[in-house]
C-alpha cells in the first residue's frame, strides 16, 4: 500500500540514482516477457497472411503493441499498488503525489503512457530535466504533479574509538593500532603469607656428632 509523505525532511530521488532503477525495470521486464514474445511470435507466424499480422498502428504490429502493453501494466500496477517498483525499491525511491494523499489510477496511468512518452522525445530531454530541477522532477512529474522520494533514511551509528588506558609505570608505550587493557583489580592475586623460613636440619647434625 502506498504511505503519505510530509514535506518536511523529504529528499528528492535525483537523475542519476532514477536512471539505475529504471535500468533494473527494464532488465526485469525484459526477462519477465520473454516467454510472451516467444509465444507472440508463435502467434504472428500463424496470423502472417492476415491483416493482423501486418502494421496496425503505423508501422507497430499486434505484437509491438501487446508487449508495450504489458510493460506498461507493469509500471502502472507496481506505481499504484505499492508506490514504487522492484526497480526503485532496490534503490530505496517512491513514487509520491505533491500534496501527500494516494495516487490515483488516472494519474498513474498517464504519468506511465503520455507522461513517459513525452519525456522519451527530444532524446529524453523529459528525463534529463530532473538532474536541474529543484525538486528533481522529470517532465512526467511535472505533469501529474507527483515526486520520486528516497523511502527511508539509513541510520547512520557513529563509532567512537575504544578507550585506552595509560600505560602502568614500568609498561612499554602501545604502538599504532594497540590497545592497552587495564588490569583487573586483584588480578593477578597477591600472596600475602609472608615467606616460609627454612629450619635448620639439626637432626643431621646430632647423628654426625653421635658417630
Amino acid at each position: 500500500m502506498q504511505n503519505s509523505y510530509s514535506s518536511r525532511d523529504t529528499e528528492y530521488a535525483g537523475f542519476w540514482v532514477r536512471l539505475a532503477a529504471y535500468v533494473i525495470d527494464s532488465i526485469i521486464v525484459f526477462f519477465g516477457l520473454l516467454f510472451v514474445r516467444l509465444f507472440l511470435s508463435g502467434i504472428m507466424s500463424v496470423l502472417s497472411d492476415t491483416w493482423i499480422g501486418g502494421n496496425i498502428l503505423f508501422h507497430y504490429t499486434l505484437k509491438d503493441i501487446l508487449l508495450y502493453g504489458f510493460q506498461v501494466l507493469y509500471f502502472i500496477l507496481c506505481t499504484y499498488l505499492t508506490g514504487t517498483t522492484l526497480g526503485k525499491r532496490a534503490m530505496n525511491l517512491r513514487v509520491v503525489s505533491a500534496d501527500g494523499q494516494k495516487l490515483t489510477i488516472l494519474n498513474v496511468v498517464y504519468r506511465e503512457t503520455i507522461g513517459r512518452f513525452l519525456c522519451s522525445l527530444s532524446v529524453g530531454i523529459g528525463y534529463i530535466i530532473a538532474g536541474v530541477d529543484r525538486e528533481k522532477r522529470g517532465l512526467h512529474d511535472i505533469l501529474c504533479d507527483t515526486r520520486v522520494i528516497y523511502a527511508k533514511r539509513v541510520k547512520v551509528i557513529p563509532v567512537y574509538p575504544r578507550y585506552q588506558a595509560p600505560p602502568m609505570p614500568g609498561q612499554p608505550m602501545p604502538g599504532p593500532g594497540q590497545t592497552v587493557v587495564p588490569p583487573m583489580p586483584g588480578y593477578p592475586p597477591q600472596n600475602t603469607q609472608p615467606p616460609r623460613e627454612e629450619q635448620p636440619d639439626t637432626a643431621g647434625e646430632e647423628n654426625r656428632r653421635d658417630s
